[in-house]
């Protein structure tokens, strides 16, 4: 939002208005040239908004806020307010104000760095649990494992505190220290760390490769530098002779779209990859591939997140007839936001373009649609609920049928009865007993680890998804 404050004095009325009318209007090419890092989009044209009809309403509702209204008003939050209407009122939910905290956490996750300690957390019923050290972080070189549980930050307890509130707490400059206290499988007593903070490069690239030389590449997002760690990993998948390629784009929320473009570029064969459009059709921009078709097919699996930049990839090599799609229909997002820094912090994020497929289809709100429709099984979702805990005999409810319904999904042939009763902790102490683990019956941090763990392995068993992915490059099902 624009400052309303100068020198600790507030600015006159008249200044105000200008402020609130102005807010969607870039203020000078030259910031538009930085933000173009975090969202690519046209030059626009810059003008100066007069005096129009309807400023009275304004001004009416104000006064009389300020003057009957029962508690004392801030006039600071009456701005934002009014900008979130102005806003809000577009019905677009890709346009929005921005608060400066909001504007810290898009900021991460468009450029794919922050200064932290280089761990994923997940709020695990309650707890703070590590889920994930990301590769030379500070995290792992100061002692703390995946699965410790994060119980004070600074002293700071981290009971009843949110997810966000926490990674807040974990955050800071480079180079400062962070005091960490963790709870661990096994150990009785709390577990200290010093971790001395970092820039952390957030991976959103993974490859590996699969049977029969079919190579896979999961993108998370679309941050910065995901092209060129895409582009890396293909070769090194190509230098092993690749046979296929599944591409792995469910959940991919999107981001930058020009990475997405870069990577398309490497995978669609020569011609048009995407073209955007202003509101009138006029062509804005337009983007090409001088790529040679690859040897190997491709396969694209997409589900209801797969949204955006990821959209953009997914639609090109559809459009194309380069690669089947497989999974469910897409989100549906195909417009162009460009963002705004505004004084004080916070920002302005709207749309003023949006994408089409090389053919000129558009595939906003309706999302793509797959060749192949499959749907997963309810088990394939188990790997992402928090593993239940503290279940006394003879309690009910979701909880114990989410637990027997993890048992079960793991080979242990217990009724789903919604009750923890005498047989649920009968199969648990067997889950124990297979894992290696004390076998008391209780769901104890070891036993909720493992079990996390285990139906993380077992889920790839049951991705129809992917299997036929694998049918489709390995010849055995070519039928739309």
């Amino acid at each position: 939002m624009h400052v309303i404050w100068k020198d600790g004095v507030f600015m006159k009325r008249w200044e105000l208005v200008i402020v609130l009318l102005c807010v969607l209007i870039l203020s000078n090419i030259a910031t538009y040239i930085f933000t173009r890092f975090f969202f690519s989009s046209p030059l626009l044209q810059v003008e100066v908004a007069g005096e129009r009809d309807g400023d009275e309403i304004l001004w009416e509702v104000w006064d009389l806020l300020e003057k009957n209204y029962f508690e004392p008003l801030e006039e600071k939050e009456l701005i934002r307010g009014a900008v979130r209407g102005m806003v809000q009122s577009l019905g677009d939910p890709h346009t929005a104000y921005l608060a400066p905290e909001s504007m810290e956490e898009l900021l991460i996750h468009t450029t794919g760095s922050l200064s932290g300690i280089g761990v994923e957390i997940v709020d695990d019923e309650g707890d703070i649990l590590i889920l994930r050290i990301m590769e030379k972080s500070p995290a792992g070189s100061s002692g703390l494992l995946e699965g410790d549980r994060v119980v004070e930050v600074d002293g700071k307890s981290t009971a009843g505190a949110t997810l966000d509130e926490v990674a807040q707490l974990l955050r800071g400059p480079v180079g400062t220290t962070v005091e960490v206290a963790v709870r661990r499988a096994g150990e009785e007593e709390l577990i200290g760390c010093t971790v001395t903070r970092a820039d952390i490069e957030m991976d959103t690239v993974f490859p590996r490769m699969l049977e029969q030389k079919i190579g896979y590449i999961q993108i998370t997002s679309f941050d910065q530098d995901t092209g060129r760690d895409f582009c890396d990993s293909l070769k090194l998948l190509e230098k092993e002779d690749l046979q296929g390629l599944v591409l792995d784009l469910r959940d991919n929320p999107g981001g930058l779209p020009e990475e997405a473009i870069e990577i398309a570029q490497e995978i669609v064969p020569s011609g048009e990859i995407t073209r955007v459009v202003d509101r009138d059709g006029n062509i804005q921009e337009q983007h090409f591939s001088r790529a040679a078709e690859k040897e190997y097919e491709i396969v694209v699996l997409v589900n209801e997140h797969t949204a955006s930049a990821a959209e953009i990839i997914a639609g090109s090599l559809q459009d194309r007839e380069t690669a089947f799609l497989v999974g469910k229909p897409t989100y549906g997002k195909a417009t162009m936001q460009c963002l705004q820094y505004l004084e004080g912090g916070g920002g302005l994020r709207y749309t003023i373009a949006k994408y089409l497929t090389p053919s000129g289809q558009s595939w906003h709100e309706s999302g793509l649609q797959p060749d192949y429709e499959v749907e997963l099984p309810l088990e394939f979702y188990l790997q992402y609920f928090s593993i239940p805990r503290d279940l006394k005999k003879g309690d009910t409810g979701e909880k114990v049928i989410l637990l027997q319904s993890m048992l079960h999904f793991l080979g242990y042939p217990l009724e789903k009865t919604g009750v923890y009763d005498l047989q649920t902790i009968n199969f648990l102490m067997e889950f124990q007993k297979d894992s290696k683990l004390s076998d008391t019956g209780e769901l104890d941090i070891s036993t909720r680890e493992r079990l996390r763990n285990m139906l993380a392995e077992k889920t790839a068993e049951v991705d129809e998804q992917l299997h036929l992915a694998l049918k489709i490059l390995k010849g055995e099902d070519k039928a739309v």
